[in-house]
């Protein structure tokens, strides 16, 4: 593959597990390489991230994966923007809502079954300093209850975040950063998203109803229901990411 003589390259600072740079080409191609993190994800694991991948670009969910190795990608670039968390209303809350419709419309493949309580036996482990047991105890308990009744009958995203969604003057948008993937439910998809992006109840809501709206002929579980067990999932996902932060982000 040739692409030109490389004239510049941009690293972008939100990327952060990974390290990912936008390369422009003296043709004015651009294209996005990403330097993946392998101590954050196995071998086996990105594997699994890159066939994810691929059903996604073979949807045009995501941008063209064009090259992949062991350590690195390259795909097309997409020249769009990602979404400002400050303009958060209604309409954006929906956009995230119709996201999570398509992803949910994917063959449920490749990702390996969501195991909450796995993550959570994880990052105690990386932690460098004590929490409190009986907090972790009970969420332990939760995401154990949580991870034998699950379905695992969807693919799910796993962090559609802000950053991760991006839209280009057209309106079209595309889903990046696929390495968070899991076969799950709809409920710990909502939770995932709703947690991350640190939604106030009302857009909270508002998501799940609007997502509801999208998906009742396939739901098995009412609106109330579907909601109770999305509040359990928001609740574990708002500790989990509590102790990611803690690990990540240490001061």
């Amino acid at each position: 593959m040739n692409l030109g003589e490389l004239v510049k390259v941009k690293q972008f600072a939100h990327a952060i597990t990974n390290q990912v740079f936008l390369l422009t080409y003296d043709n004015q191609q651009a294209y996005i390489f990403k330097r993946l993190n392998m101590q954050a994800r196995n071998q086996q694991q990105r594997k699994r991230e890159l066939l994810v991948q691929k059903l996604a670009s073979d949807s045009d969910l995501t941008p063209k994966l064009l090259v992949s190795c062991d350590n690195y990608r390259l795909q097309a670039y997409f020249p769009g923007k990602t979404l400002d968390s400050a303009a958060l209303d209604n309409q954006m809350v929906e956009l995230f809502a119709a996201q999570l419709h398509l992803i949910h419309q994917l063959p449920a493949l490749y990702a390996p079954p969501a195991r909450l309580a796995g993550e959570l036996q994880l990052l105690k482990k990386q932690l460098t300093k004590p929490i409190e047991e009986s907090r972790f105890n009970h969420f332990l308990q939760l995401a154990t209850q949580l991870d034998k009744s699950c379905t695992r009958d969807l693919l799910c995203h796993g962090d559609l975040s802000f950053n991760n969604l991006l839209v280009d003057k057209n309106g079209q948008i595309k889903i990046i950063d696929w390495e968070y993937a899991v076969l799950a439910c709809a409920a710990y998809d909502l939770a995932a998203c709703c947690s991350i992006n640190k939604l106030n109840t009302a857009a909270q809501t508002r998501l799940i109803n609007h997502y509801y709206l999208l998906n009742q002929e396939k739901l098995s579980l009412s609106l109330a229901q579907f909601n109770d067990q999305y509040q359990l999932y928001h609740a574990l996902f708002t500790y989990l990411n509590e102790l990611w932060s803690r690990c990540f982000f240490r001061k």
